[in-house]
């Protein structure tokens, strides 16, 4: 009876997962159909898409603060970001781009985060290429697009609208299998082959004194300013905290194209910024019955001038909490649809 209680319980998984790659493959298959809905959404409504925000007479005042001050540093902004960006049904531009609706920033895109998950498959590296196959987006399994595909939604929507605000991309690493081998090589060339080098903000960029950590020169010099983006990548890598970590070590200073992103405790007061090393990002899961905590912990890596994202914020107090508590990108799978998902009425970003 018990061997018999196992055959069906590995049924229903097997079951389970088969569906969920019958369910990709089918979302692959009608990825241009899908399309042709969600453009006929958006083209149904009043919004004007204003893409390239920094050509707008409104962001070139110079403020000291508010959302027209574009030479405020990147970490004093708060910005909108979307979550599992691959499994919406808005494309990676209507996600990215600013739309106004009666002169005033819309709920619907406006986004100037995304995040993708990514897995590892067994591809070499030879002469500085790489098959397009070695990272796979999915949630779930290492099934999956390519993840060429949305690198080059992102370069067809960069090339549409040069003079764009820095986009974050975030990378969750669900692989965990092979151990580390090659990561940091693995993860680099492919962006080399795969999307534009120029395009992409790298860490070395924020070495100002070499002889000490990134944590420390940022502590001491902070950010670009928002303006000094214009056009850029930030490519963030989270997930496999211990790939991570190695990663963030390894010729961070002179090679490496993507910052590493933490995980820390959203349900404790005692969690505080570091005070060195090569991690300057962090990543906090929000809960509203932990809110009176992690709003005393967030501005804490504000004001050390520390990036930090939250995800799900998919409540309005949730999403305004986060503004207060200084987020600088607040990821939520309310993309659309929902008058209380924007940051700011006056721009793509709020700064302060």
């Amino acid at each position: 009876m018990k061997q018999l209680k196992l055959v069906g319980l590995f049924s229903i998984v097997f079951m389970f997962f088969q569906c969920e790659k019958e369910a990709i493959t089918d979302k692959n298959e009608q990825v241009n159909s899908v399309q042709q809905i969600d453009d006929d959404l958006f083209s149904k409504t009043d919004l004007i898409p204003e893409p390239s925000v920094e050509l707008n007479e409104h962001f070139n005042l110079g403020a000291k603060i508010g959302p027209a001050n574009k030479n405020v540093p990147y970490n004093k902004i708060s910005f909108k970001g979307s979550h599992n960006s691959y499994e919406r049904r808005e494309s990676i531009a209507q996600q990215l781009t600013h739309y106004k609706k009666n002169g005033k920033t819309s709920y619907n895109g406006n986004c100037m985060g995304l995040e993708f998950d990514i897995w590892r498959h067994t591809k070499p590296i030879k002469n500085g290429r790489v098959d397009a196959g070695l990272w796979t987006v999915n949630h779930l399994t290492n099934t999956g697009p390519k993840f060429s595909r949305y690198l080059s939604e992102l370069l067809d929507w960069h090339n549409i609208t040069p003079n764009h605000h820095p986009v974050m991309v975030k990378l969750d690493v669900k692989s965990k299998n092979g151990g580390y081998q090659n990561f940091h090589d693995q993860i680099d060339v492919y962006l080399k082959n795969y999307f534009n080098e120029s395009l992409v903000y790298k860490p070395r960029e924020m070495f100002v004194n070499n002889r000490v950590s990134l944590v420390e020169n940022i502590s001491a010099y902070g950010w670009p300013s928002v303006n000094k983006l214009r056009g850029k990548f930030i490519f963030v890598l989270t997930g496999n905290s211990g790939w991570g970590t190695r990663y963030s070590k390894t010729n961070l200073r002179s090679q490496r194209l993507c910052f590493t992103m933490k995980e820390m405790p959203a349900d404790r007061t005692d969690v505080f910024p570091p005070t060195k090393g090569n991690i300057a990002i962090f990543n906090f899961h929000i809960f509203s019955k932990n809110t009176n905590k992690w709003k005393q912990v967030i501005p804490r890596f504000a004001a050390k001038k520390m990036l930090t994202r939250v995800y799900i914020a998919n409540s309005s107090k949730n999403f305004s909490n986060s503004i207060m508590a200084k987020v600088n990108c607040i990821s939520t799978d309310k993309i659309n649809n929902h008058k209380w998902a924007v940051v700011n009425e006056n721009g793509k970003f709020l700064s302060r």
